[in-house]
């Protein structure tokens, strides 16, 4: 069985109701999938939802590495930016969906650590693309300081409707920049830690 069918009648069903109103049985029927099999390889509503923002955070990393081998010589901040960025616009078609996911997960602390988890997770995979090489809890801090700045910016970003999400880049800007001063304070980065050390040699 393809998982695939259900993850993505999950999707849609996101994008016209609350995920606490999707039910697994209701998708199983509407994708003719016998209900044991859609919980054996399916799992739940939460696993399907999580299963669909992963495959469009490998896309966005995916697109990002791709850009970043063009330029090897940009900032590891220049990269860290545009690898942001780049989630942002992506995922601007499926805004209904992450504002229904917003909003559920104000009423469910276990959906709202899943996809903190995921948000984490791909802000790391992120971070070793884009060069920076920190590991333990200098990286772990680094991770929930962009997790915090991706928080703070995506109020700006579910109301964007500027053609090139104008306003969501300077607010993802300014609020990166912020977050990296925090940082030089708390010695979780240092002057040189975003400059392009990670570069290939001339």
């Amino acid at each position: 069985m393809s998982v695939e069918i259900l993850t993505q009648a999950c999707w849609q069903a996101l994008g016209d109701k609350a995920p606490k109103d999707i039910a697994l049985a209701t998708l199983a029927s509407d994708c003719d999938v016998p209900y044991q099999d859609a919980v054996i390889y399916g799992g739940s509503v939460t696993d399907l939802i999580l299963q669909k923002i992963e495959a469009l955070d490998c896309e966005a990393l995916a697109t990002s590495a791709e850009d970043f081998a063009e330029d090897p010589h940009a900032s590891i901040y220049d990269k860290l930016l545009e690898g942001l960025m780049m989630r942002f616009e992506l995922l601007s078609e499926h805004r209904v969906q992450f504002d229904h996911l917003h909003e559920g997960a104000k009423q469910n602390p276990i959906l709202a650590a899943h996809l903190l988890h995921q948000l984490s997770d791909v802000v790391g995979r992120l971070l070793i693309l884009a060069g920076d090489e920190a590991k333990g809890p200098i990286k772990q801090a680094r991770i929930l300081g962009i997790v915090g700045v991706l928080l703070r910016v995506r109020p700006v970003w579910s109301k964007d409707d500027s053609a090139d999400l104008g306003l969501t880049m300077k607010a993802l800007d300014k609020e990166l920049k912020k977050a990296c001063e925090w940082a030089l304070t708390l010695r979780v980065l240092q002057q040189n830690d975003l400059a392009n050390e990670g570069a290939a040699d001339e």
